[in-house]
C-alpha cells in the first residue's frame, strides 16, 4: 500500500515562471510649436504703428488696434 500512495502523489507544483521585462519605448514629442502666422501679422502691424507714430494719430490709432488684434488672435490660437 505504500507503493501506491507514492504513485498518487502528485509532483510539487513550480511557481509560474515571471514574465521578462521587455524595454519600454521611448516616444519622442515635439517641444517645438506649431507654425503659426500671427507673429508675422503682429510684426506687421507693430510697424504700421511706428509708421503712425512718425506720420499721423490716424495711422498711429489703426496701428494699435491691429496690434492689440493681433495679440489677442495669437492668445486665442488652438494648437
Amino acid at each position: 500500500m505504500a507503493e501506491e500512495s507514492d504513485q498518487d502523489e502528485k509532483p510539487p507544483e513550480q511557481p509560474a515562471k515571471k514574465r521578462q521585462k521587455e524595454p519600454l519605448e521611448v516616444q519622442e514629442q515635439r517641444l517645438a510649436p506649431k507654425p503659426s502666422f500671427w507673429p508675422f501679422v503682429l510684426a506687421v502691424t507693430l510697424v504700421l504703428a511706428f509708421i503712425g507714430v512718425m506720420t499721423s494719430p490716424i495711422i498711429l490709432a489703426i496701428g494699435a488696434i491691429l496690434t492689440i488684434a493681433a495679440i489677442i488672435g495669437w492668445m486665442l490660437e488652438k494648437h
